[in-house]
């Protein structure tokens, strides 16, 4: 019976069932497509590391080891599985050549990672090739870090010539590389893969040795207590590196597809709110048509019950339909968005319990639309046989008619009508401006924040023009003075205006509960100057200190407590000024203008302002050119491009993905609204143009409502984009645990403002104009003679 009613239904109003049809299709497409995508992210994360078997503690280290102090203090703490200490050659990307033996050919000198070569390890933190299979690499030959790709043209088969000082040595390109630990651009290092024969023969002859030090737990959660322990430990462990724990490797990895699944996770909530407000619209429009029908079943006493059953089994069946066709076409969309996951973690088919947990989604769908249309139907309580047969009052309220022609003598007679009209079912055309705008422009924004030069002060640095690092290792404080004396000479010759000294130590401080924690400290006269703060200011005498967000969660302190550091063996209590935002070395670090000049340097950093006069890309060659290895030279611009890379990258392409929805989603919906309400609408026009009202008249009659709910809903969209977009984003980086808590949308030139909502209009415009034009082909007589 069921499918009868909705055959007739579809021959009496095809426009209105099309658009409950597409809706419900759509939301279902996009919540199956990021449960299958999230599910085949920690699917293949969790296979991949099963393989790979990345460290649950790594330190990293420059300089001399003893590994017997490892061992002993090792052996010595419960809970340990296993632990090992990989040997690592870190290679200057400017030694680093890369050609096909044709056209191409370049350098890795711009690549902000540190490069390093390294041989295949046993069973533990085991580079794998695209199967996620131990990769196994010949004499001559070279594996790739697959994450270079996107920075990078470097195919199989490819040439890599290293040629430093007297040493040049060619490898092949033989596979792409995928490491369970540096997969992201957000790592500071990234590891080329080489033989053992090759790797024996360039140790200690070029590059510099580091270590990782790796400690495998029975259970990864023990992994900060680990830490502490170890840095805490009397036998002075290796720690001249950056530490980091499994849980961050693990959150590393999977942030650049995180952030995409969060950006459609918010299209398909928003996608849903649409469907249910379209079903409001077609559902109620579809009763007013039946009122007469409706009165005479409840008049010859037909349950309300049974009456409202016609109308939910047409809404089931529709939903049935477009969980279906949802489901197919979003197991084709899935392949596409899933790509960046196998680029980065391999292939991983699709696995049975995707498919479960997919299906589960379509029924909370499902259930969560038939609860909405119970709710909507519920309205036929309300309405008596009087009120459906006689008063013809319908399912709507009752409004007051005013004179608005006469109270508007001055405006357009048209623009007056549209007005009057627009409060009349435009309801949908102003939600559905309001949703998309909002949708396509909060992703927009993000990205042009994170692609700002401003961004770096998330990353608790101030902007500058270029940052020179004197980087961890031997001779620091000589590869220090060299580089002082250049950027000297530089601001001698005008071609610098100023720069800043940071000295970074490595000090511990104590918690609120006592337990010891392991903190960075960047020291210096001007130490915290040009960070956005969360809470308080720059620290402004000697005993004053910022920390970061995550580091004052940690020790659990804010503005205005103390903190007890340990400095050369004692305590030293400092007082909390500010709290900042930082991404970088595990968001932990603090700012103090004090200088431990007691405590041993982990590096030196030189944020450069160049002078009107100097060229930024010329003295970024010359620094290079003349400091050699030890030392990495940046961009401030090219620096948050390649840490944020592949983030950023993947914001862009769901950024853009939503805009092409959305615009799609405008087309369908103004087209379908527009033809439902002409058709619905026939009768008055045809009565117009009988009455001698202008084809034009009647047409800017049409055109006006929709232009100005369009334009309300995309002005409002807009404006909560802006006021609220950034504080979405904020909760959504919050949540990850990256270190920040505030993001606030960068400044763009004013015209950029418009952009979207330009688009969003003239698509509007066009879409309605040319539905408009269907009016000059309304039959009178068919009217009139009905």
């Amino acid at each position: 019976m069921y499918l009868r009613l909705l055959k007739n239904d579809f021959r009496k109003n095809p426009i209105s069932n099309l658009i409950l049809l597409l809706f419900m299709s759509l939301s279902v497409m996009i919540a199956v497509t990021v449960t299958l995508m999230l599910t085949q992210l920690f699917t293949s994360i969790t296979t991949m590391y099963e393989t790979a078997n990345p460290p649950h503690f790594l330190q990293m280290h420059k300089g001399e080891l003893n590994q017997s102090d490892i061992d002993e203090f090792n052996e010595s703490y419960e809970g340990i599985e296993h632990w090992q200490t990989v040997t690592i050659i870190t290679i200057d990307g400017n030694e680093l050549i890369v050609s096909d033996g044709k056209q191409k050919k370049f350098s890795l000198g711009d690549c902000r990672l540190d490069i390093s070569f390294v041989k295949q390890n046993d069973k533990y933190d085991v580079l794998l090739d695209e199967n996620r299979n131990k990769s196994e690499i010949k004499t001559g030959e070279i594996g790739v870090p697959v994450i270079l790709l996107d920075e990078f043209d470097i195919a199989v088969g490819d040439k890599i010539t290293l040629n430093s000082g007297n040493i040049v040595k060619n490898f092949t390109v033989a596979s792409y590389i995928y490491d369970g630990q540096m997969n992201s651009t957000l790592c500071s290092s990234t590891r080329f893969l080489i033989s053992d024969e090759d790797f024996n023969a360039l140790l200690g002859s070029t590059g510099e040795t580091e270590y990782l030090i790796e400690t495998y737990f029975t259970d990864s959660s023990f992994a900060n207590d680990y830490q502490t322990e170890y840095e805490q430990s009397e036998k002075n462990l290796p720690k001249n590196g950056q530490a980091i724990t499994y849980t961050m490797i693990f959150l590393l990895s999977a942030l650049t597809d995180l952030i995409m699944a969060m950006v459609f996770i918010l299209t398909g909530i928003l996608l849903i709110v649409i469907a249910v407000v379209c079903l409001r619209y077609v559902v109620l429009a579809e009763l007013e048509d039946d009122m007469r029908e409706i009165g005479t079943m409840k008049a010859v006493g037909i349950p309300e019950k049974a009456i409202c059953n016609l109308y939910l089994g047409k809404i089931r069946i529709l939903m049935v339909t477009g969980c279906v066709t949802g489901f197919v076409f979003a197991l084709f969309s899935s392949a596409f968005l899933t790509g960046h996951i196998s680029r980065t973690f391999g292939k991983q088919p699709l696995e049975l319990r995707g498919f479960i947990l997919a299906v589960l989604v379509c029924i909370v769908v499902y259930g969560i639309i038939l609860l909405f249309s119970r709710k909507i139907l519920a309205r036929m309580q309300k309405a008596s046989v009087i009120d459906l047969l006689v008063t013809e009052k319908g399912f709507g309220k009752t409004k007051k008619v005013k004179d608005s022609l006469r109270k508007a003598k001055h405006l357009p007679i048209n623009l007056i009508m549209a007005l009057k009209e627009v409060r009349k079912g435009y309801g949908i055309v102003f939600i559905l401006f309001l949703i998309i705008s909002f949708l396509i422009i909060v992703p927009f924004r993000t990205v042009q924040t994170m692609e700002n030069k401003e961004f770096v002060t998330y990353m608790g640095s101030p902007v500058c023009d270029l940052l020179l690092e004197v980087e961890q290792g031997e001779n620091l404080e000589e590869r220090k003075a060299t580089a002082e004396k250049l950027l000297l000479t530089e601001t001698e010759q005008g071609n610098i205006e100023s720069f800043e000294t940071l000295r970074r130590v490595r000090l511990q401080a104590f918690g609120n509960d006592g337990d010891i924690v392991g903190i960075h400290i960047d020291s210096g006269e001007n130490s915290g100057d040009g960070l956005k703060y969360l809470d308080g200011e720059k620290p402004k005498t000697q005993t004053e200190i910022a920390v970061s967000c995550l580091m004052a969660d940690e020790l659990g302190k804010s503005k205005g407590d103390t903190i007890i550091l340990i400095i050369n063996g004692e305590q030293q209590e400092f007082t909390v000024c500010g709290i900042y935002q930082d991404v970088t070395s595990g968001g932990k670090t603090a700012k103090a203008l004090c200088s431990f000049s007691s405590e041993q340097a982990e590096k030196y950093t030189y944020q450069i302002n160049i002078s009107k006069s100097g060229n930024s890309e010329r003295l970024t060659e010359n620094l290079r050119t003349k400091l050699n290895g030890g030392y990495s030279i940046e961009n401030m611009e090219e620096f948050v491009g390649q840490t944020l890379g592949g983030v950023s990258l993947q914001v862009k392409q769901s950024a853009y993905i939503v805009l092409f929805i959305g615009t799609g989603l405008t087309i369908l919906i103004v087209t379908l609204f527009m033809k439902l309400r002409i058709a619905q609408q026939g009768g008055t026009l045809a009565a117009k143009r009988v009455m001698g009202i202008p084809l034009m008249a009647i047409y800017l009659q049409e055109l006006y409502p929709v232009l100005i709910a369009g334009g309300l809903g995309v002005f409002t969209g807009t404006m909560l984009a802006e006021l609220f977009g950034d504080n979405m984003i904020s909760v959504l980086f919050e949540m990850l645990g990256l270190g920040l808590k505030r993001f606030e949308f960068a400044s763009v030139p004013f015209v950029n403002y418009f952009i979207i909502p330009i688009l969003l209009l003239s698509v509007l415009t066009i879409v309605t104009s040319g539905i408009c034009r269907s009016i000059r082909k309304i039959n009178i007589e068919n009217y009139f003679n009905e």
